[in-house]
């Protein structure tokens, strides 16, 4: 809590929430951004990007397909994570919209500072409920859940049921399997503990 934040682009105009998201993360006195949707050029680009608080701040730029179980994907994360170890947090991880790419980049987090199965879960839809008014307890909640951050962590972690894994031990092990060595994750774990 007062970590780790996700959102969508702080810098992107073209979900029409990037300023909202850059004065948040101002508020929220974010010092690195993981940005995983754009490269350096693209994201300096941007109408207002040198003039955010997003500019002044560390930032890493990933450019990441949204293909999880690409190379290109699993050794950009390594590094976005290695980015983390070495900078002061707060930190926000963003994609586009702040949902594939993040909400997994997020959860894998969450696994690893032992959050539950239930908070990972609840975690996630706020981005549903925010953009899409998605309500718990809808048929559609219960769905999206499901083929979304629920099928990309089983698959990702290797496991049968996310409900009965040790989900910490699970990210460990993909962090591992990713290129991170265990002094790695122990700086990681020490940085999102602060």
């Amino acid at each position: 809590d007062g970590t780790l934040y996700r959102s969508s682009s702080p810098i992107n105009p073209e979900m029409v929430r990037n300023t909202f998201a850059d004065a948040a993360a101002a508020e929220a006195g974010v010092r690195t951004f993981v940005n995983l949707a754009d490269t350096e050029a693209e994201a300096t680009a941007y109408p207002g990007y040198a003039e955010s608080y997003y500019s002044a701040q560390n930032h890493i730029f990933l450019g990441l397909p949204a293909a999880f179980t690409t190379d290109a994907f699993k050794a950009g994360l390594a590094n976005g994570f290695r980015f983390i170890i070495e900078n002061e947090g707060p930190y926000l991880v963003h994609c586009t919209e702040g949902k594939d790419r993040a909400g997994l980049t997020a959860a894998i987090l969450e696994c690893l500072m032992g959050a539950t199965y239930d908070e990972v879960c609840a975690d996630y839809m706020i981005t549903y409920t925010n953009y899409y008014g998605v309500k718990k307890g809808e048929a559609r909640y219960d769905t999206i859940l499901n083929s979304n951050i629920v099928k990309t962590l089983t698959k990702a972690f290797g496991v049968e049921d996310l409900k009965t894994a040790d989900l910490s031990a699970c990210a460990e092990a993909y962090l591992t399997g990713i290129g991170l060595t265990a002094e790695e994750i122990a700086a990681l774990k020490t940085n999102l503990s602060k």
